[in-house]
């Protein structure tokens, strides 16, 4: 049976060719007929059998991650030009890349060389780097999530849009999304979501490049997902000078993996044809409290389901088992550091009645990323016509300066870039930036026009925290009562920090 012709998307985007389907998307390449050049439509099928309150919030929740996504540029991004909602259905527009995915590639030409292989994970490491930076987990990095052009580049695909993708079809709100074989465990197991759980995929990607294969994958899904969680991983065989990056990324512990810059370095070495050096963890591992559990399941019966959760529950017995040294006593803190030792829960940040002044009947949702480095809370109402969002980004001392000090350059920096990004561009425009005062030690403010929202942001500085508090709205332009809205908002964030000890 023929297709049935896809529809011009927003009076511009004419389909030419299907190229390829699955999961929970098709994509086309076609025409932009307004600009005149070749693109890559992305449509997002969404399950017909789920209630139509689900579908709408799934395709909300798309929409949302893939408007986040498109804020993202680098040269090994795939870009996101246009997000549509058009019959009842999100449409991704992104660049049309001339190549084959890594996937291909290993399935066409066998195992890559190591240092070729650490070449293609440098570039991917950048573009994850970038986007943790801004608060965007990819979820779903893989080997097919990753395109090499017929120029050379590297560029990851699917950012923001692979959370509701992956080989497991999306049934219900609380199915496990992405691929078994690449997921970290942490994410499997519900406990954590940040910027370590996609080096993990990145590092099972690069060793299934160079080996040919997953060191998890099974025959069936739960198997896989048991290899995930209690299985060592077996030393690859032709990874070479890789073979210490590839052990330290697959770590089960996620505190026990080397950070970005750690494996920037070595990746850097072994694509250079040299030994990857020492990789140490990024921070010792220490007392945490636990994440906030992830909504996630198996839906493929209720047998496979309870299989899941004993080797889930035996998988976490073996990481968390161990006892501290009663003897041992806690370092002194480091004078330079600046007032906060850690990025403290950005939602203890505004009480219940601040918050809701903002965004009536909203409750907060938090996520961390990175050692306790960064950390941010969200408020969205029922009908998403207004949110607040306040990150945080924790700057400990460097060598040669403190905490504050390095904090104070970082927020020059990004009030640079700010000013530097001034203007508008096809995905919206960004207002001049402007001091504000009486907020922290230094602050700025500039609106944000991102398709049919509208943002009001306040950024500051108080000691060594990085703070931006974001208030949004549906329309075309901010107000004087949204600007007023977020620069009050950020006043309170700042006063109740500088209560803090």
């Amino acid at each position: 049976m023929a297709e049935p012709p896809l529809p011009v998307l927003a009076g511009r985007y004419r389909a030419v060719e299907r190229l390829g389907a699955g999961g929970m998307g098709v994509v086309w390449r076609a025409q932009d007929e307004l600009l005149h050049r070749e693109v890559a439509i992305k449509e997002v099928k969404l399950d017909p059998t789920l209630p139509e309150g689900q579908r709408a919030e799934m395709r909300e929740r798309t929409l949302r991650e893939a408007r986040a996504a498109a804020r993202l540029t680098h040269p090994s991004i795939v870009a996101v030009h246009d997000v549509i909602a058009q019959d009842g259905r999100p449409w991704i527009v992104m660049d049309l890349i001339r190549g084959r995915s890594l996937a291909q590639a290993i399935r066409q030409d066998g195992p890559l060389p190591p240092r070729r292989v650490a070449a293609i994970g440098l570039a991917v490491l950048d573009a994850l780097s970038l986007a943790h930076s801004r608060g965007i987990m990819h979820r779903d990095v893989k080997p097919a999530n990753i395109m090499l052009s017929h120029d050379g580049a590297v560029l990851l695909t699917d950012f923001g849009i692979a959370t509701l993708e992956g080989d497991v079809q999306l049934t219900s709100p609380n199915a496990l999304v992405g691929s078994p074989g690449y997921m970290a465990p942490e994410r499997l197991r519900g406990t954590g979501d940040g910027p370590a759980a996609d080096l993990w995929s990145l590092g099972v990607t690069l060793y299934a490049a160079v080996e040919g294969q997953s060191p998890f994958q099974r025959g069936v899904p739960v198997a896989t997902l048991g290899a995930v969680l209690t299985e060592q991983v077996p030393r690859p065989s032709r990874a070479d000078d890789l073979t210490p990056v590839l052990l330290a990324i697959l770590t089960k512990d996620a505190r026990e993996r080397p950070g970005e810059a750690v494996i920037r370095t070595a990746l850097h070495r072994v694509a250079q044809g040299l030994p990857a050096g020492p990789i140490a963890p990024q921070a010792p591992p220490q007392e945490t409290a636990p994440a906030r559990p992830r909504r996630t399941g198996w839906l493929i019966g209720a047998g496979v389901a309870a299989a899941v959760a004993a080797t889930a529950a035996v998988a976490f017995v073996t990481v968390s088992g161990g006892s501290a040294d009663p003897a041992a006593s806690p370092a002194a803190p480091d004078p330079r550091a600046g007032r906060f030792t850690a990025a403290p829960d950005p939602c203890t940040l505004l009480t219940e009645p601040q918050s809701r002044a903002v965004v009536p009947n909203a409750t907060p949702m938090s996520m961390k990323a990175g050692q306790d480095r960064e950390a941010y809370c969200s408020w969205e109402g029922p009908a998403d016509v207004r949110r607040l969002r306040v990150s945080l980004t924790h700057q400990a001392a460097v060598p040669g300066k403190a905490g504050p000090e390095a904090a104070h350059e970082f927020f020059a920096a990004e009030r640079t870039k700010t000013k530097a990004d001034e203007g508008t561009n096809p995905l919206g425009s960004v207002g001049p930036p402007r001091n504000v005062g009486r907020v922290g030690a230094e602050a700025f403010s500039y609106d944000l026009v991102s398709l049919e929202r509208v943002s009001s942001v306040i950024r500051f500085r108080v000691s060594n925290l990085l703070i931006e508090v974001s208030v949004s709205e549906k329309g075309e332009r901010a107000g004087t009562e949204l600007r007023r809205q977020a620069l009050h908002t950020a006043r309170q964030v700042a006063e109740e920090l500088n209560s803090r000890d």
